[in-house]
């Protein structure tokens, strides 16, 4: 594998372009897209605006829900996504964290990086350490805090506005009648993961889904399954994303 830092492309933000915005707008209108459910918010200026911009003038979605799990990410896309009524960012798991590091602890790519030379990912060192302690720190346990002052508003948002674990699930549950657009672009240890928990859980389902990050540790073998399964069909993809469609 390769480290993501060498890609012109790696960002901690989709990236987004004109013909992404193009199909996404067709796809919204076409398939009546109403509800949405995104993992990894960051800031809330990438593509969680981005999705929001693309929906028709005067239709935005009923509901959009975007999980971010760090804390002080989710504290500054909730500013930043104020302007759009209908999005909610939750501060929260995905997946629960013992799930998450049971999973990595038997992902073979991460044994064995070598045998996929054309995928980035975000360490080569040691991969499957370096996966384990981005979710130990940012899954579990408490920010790092080095501001006294912060500590308060952290204790107050852990109280009253964290919202739990398995959320992704949770909101497929609750949306998986509506024709949802899943976007999938969280940490990059538990695309796998998050992707299988969407195959499961929308089985029989309609749905839109895009993909961040395909040439990535993240969703190599997603966009791989995805080629492989008559349910599915690309709408579209680069290098970087892929959207498409699941029928029942």
């Amino acid at each position: 594998m390769k480290h993501a830092r060498e890609y012109h492309g790696s960002s901690m933000d989709m990236v987004v372009d004109a013909k992404l915005r193009s199909l996404l707008q067709e796809t919204f209108v076409k398939e009546g897209i109403t509800h949405v459910i995104e993992t990894g918010t960051y800031l809330g200026l990438g593509s969680t605006t981005f999705v929001s911009e693309s929906f028709p003038k005067g239709r935005p979605p009923e509901e959009f829900v975007t999980i971010e799990v760090n804390w002080k990410s989710w504290r500054r896309a909730r500013a930043n996504l104020r302007r759009f009524p209908t999005v909610k960012a939750l501060w929260g798991r995905t997946v629960a964290v013992e799930k998450a590091l049971k999973f990595l602890e038997s992902d073979g790519a991460l044994r064995n990086p070598n045998e996929h030379p054309d995928i980035l990912i975000d360490d080569t060192t040691n991969p499957l350490r370096f996966y384990q302690n981005e979710l130990a720190g940012s899954l579990g346990g408490s920010p790092r805090i080095y501001k006294p002052w912060q500590f308060i508003p952290w204790l107050f948002d852990r109280k009253f506005s964290n919202s739990g674990d398995n959320l992704l699930e949770k909101y497929l549950t609750m949306f998986k009648t509506k024709k949802p657009l899943v976007i999938l672009d969280s940490a990059g240890g538990i695309g796998l993961l998050e992707f299988s928990i969407v195959r499961e859980t929308m089985k029989g389902f309609p749905y839109v889904l895009l993909l961040d990050d395909i040439n990535h540790l993240k969703h190599f073998r997603s966009h791989q399954q995805i080629k492989e399964d008559n349910h599915f069909t690309i709408i579209g993809s680069t290098e970087r994303w892929l959207l498409a469609k699941h029928t029942a």
